[in-house]
């Protein structure tokens, strides 16, 4: 009934939203009891920054302040940090931001019906 998990949230701009779900779903189809492909996404709220020197930047230019619409997205897997650390890897590789903004909590999730 409960699942040790770790829940991960990632920021990401529309247009990159499906390439960054679908580069995660690569490596874990998200799977939630009898459901795959479980994520939440939440209105594009503001992002905001102030790129320095040394980034590669997406958008913006080099200490001005830059904001950009983005959504937040969750999901939950089991906690196997093996599968975090694939996951990780693939949004580094797809996002646009070359540092983006991943937060990762240790959880309990539920499961009604037993299935992980």
């Amino acid at each position: 009934m409960f699942i040790e998990s770790f829940r991960v949230k990632v920021y990401v701009i529309e247009e990159y939203l499906e390439k960054v779900l679908g580069a995660i779903q690569s490596v874990t189809d998200l799977k939630y009891g009898n459901y795959d492909g479980v994520s939440w996404c939440s209105h594009p709220g503001i992002e905001r920054c102030t790129p320095r020197a040394g980034s590669d930047t997406y958008d913006g230019e080099i200490n001005h302040p830059f904001s950009i619409e983005s959504i937040k997205v969750e999901f939950s897997i089991p906690r196997d940090k093996a599968l975090l650390s694939k996951i990780v890897k693939q949004i580094f590789e797809h996002h646009p931001w070359d540092e983006p903004v991943i937060s990762i909590s240790e959880t309990l999730d539920t499961r009604k019906n037993g299935v992980v």
